[in-house]
């Protein structure tokens, strides 16, 4: 008894990159930037534990466990958003959009008043090497998040107006890949500066 054979997916629906080529090599990029710097942050904590578990006591693991948490919260909303666009709910993408764009705009005011805080207290740059590297790793990615939530006001803009078209449904997702991975970014921040013991 013969059976008729079942096309595969793959074959009527051709698969594509999600994003642009441009936005992975970005990526590519910043995580090599990103991955330097975590590797010089462990070789340099093994030289001076002490002072590197001294000055971690000084960090706010409140502040840090609720951004991680705002973090993570914005994944999905950038995930739902673009769900939304593609079934070309751009009203529902576009108040979404604003719900992840928030969250990124409450993670930069609670870091900058963790910066503050640290100012207050005469803990600047140059204080020593712990600090020389948490600013860099935690404002190298504060500024990422920064440009991603005017990126993301703009996003949420133009899906208010009208629906995305394919071109600008594509500029979407790879905006949504830039979220993922300042999110990515920060678990790793926070598990190696803050709580690594």
């Amino acid at each position: 008894m013969s059976h008729a054979r079942m096309p595969l997916a793959s074959a009527s629906a051709p698969q594509r990159m999600i994003g642009d080529t441009i936005i992975w090599v970005m990526i590519f990029g910043d995580m090599s930037n990103f991955v330097a710097g975590f590797c010089y942050y462990g070789w340099l904590r093994q030289g001076n534990l002490v002072l590197f578990q001294q000055s971690q006591q000084s960090l706010d693991l409140t502040i840090g466990g609720i951004n991680s948490l705002i973090m993570l919260v914005s994944s999905w909303f950038m995930v739902l958003a673009i769900h939304a666009a593609r079934k070309a709910e751009h009203r529902k993408a576009a108040k979404l959009i604003l719900a992840t764009l928030l969250c990124g705009a409450i993670f930069s005011a609670l870091k900058a008043s963790e910066f503050i805080a640290k100012a207050d207290l005469g803990i600047h740059y140059l204080s020593n090497d712990f600090f020389t590297l948490y600013y860099s790793l935690t404002g190298f990615h504060f500024t990422h998040v920064v440009v991603g939530v005017i990126v993301l006001l703009w996003f949420a803009w133009q899906l208010w107006r009208e629906p995305p078209s394919d071109r600008q449904l594509g500029y979407l997702e790879t905006a949504g890949i830039y979220w993922h991975m300042v999110d990515l970014l920060w678990i790793v921040i926070f598990t190696l500066v803050y709580l690594l013991p």
